[in-house]
């Protein structure tokens, strides 16, 4: 049997910046919802308050098994592996826990992808993101969006509803969109939703506002400084 090729992870790879035709750069969709409130980062902030246990260092690791988790299922996909070569032996074993449910849920369903974590841009709404795996599966071209964490939040369906339709416009049409969330920490649980690309006007709406408060935020900016 081949041996399959190793990529090593590059923790501290940039930022994707996505420009139109126009080579003006536009707001990214992770970005844009970065300017709405987590609720349920406060309950989680004040239980960790609460037990006497550090704030930052704790998302910071959390944050790293999310990244190792997310790689090794895109690396799954593009038929490769992740080198464990600069990630701490606790951190592969934890991103093996979360990818227990991954590989229970993905190895009965046939997927034939087609775009795996390519960058996307919306001429006509102004705004870039890179989904996560668009595909054939089972028949049917889906969008597969992974999260990892302790639930599916109603601000992942403003995010697939921005990939959707950006996977529209650039033509890739397609049925139905999944989000998977798949466990990180002690007390996560792996949770699947299925949401047709028809029913998610609303959240694309919503997501819309998000643009537009960052367009208002540059031009503020902008202003302010005189820049450009």
């Amino acid at each position: 049997m081949e041996e399959k090729k190793k990529v090593r992870l590059d923790f501290n790879k940039a930022h994707i910046t996505y420009k139109d035709s126009m080579e003006q750069k536009v707001v990214g969709v992770t970005t844009a919802l970065n300017l709405l409130a987590k609720p349920a980062l406060i309950p989680w902030a004040y239980k960790r308050g609460q037990d006497g246990l550090e704030l930052y260092g704790s998302r910071d690791k959390s944050a790293d098994i999310g990244t190792i988790v997310h790689a090794r299922i895109m690396a799954y996909y593009l038929d490769y592996e992740i080198d464990d070569f600069n990630i701490s032996s606790e951190m592969w074993e934890l991103s093996n826990n979360s990818l227990k449910s991954f590989y229970e849920w993905a190895r009965p369903r046939e997927v034939k992808p087609i775009l795996v974590e390519v960058p996307l841009v919306s001429e006509k709404h102004k705004y870039g993101g890179t989904p996560d795996v668009y595909g054939e599966m089972d028949g049917e071209l889906t969008l597969l969006d992974f999260k990892t964490g302790a639930a599916i939040y109603p601000e992942f369906f403003l995010q697939v509803a921005a990939y959707s339709q950006l996977l529209i416009e650039n033509g890739y049409p397609h049925q139905k969109i999944i989000i998977l969330n798949l466990p990180k920490s002690e007390g996560d649980s792996f949770q699947v939703q299925q949401v047709s690309a028809d029913s998610l006007e609303l959240q694309f709406k919503k997501f819309m506002h998000c643009v537009e408060i960052w367009e208002l935020d540059r031009e503020m900016k902008i202003k302010k400084t005189g820049g450009v």
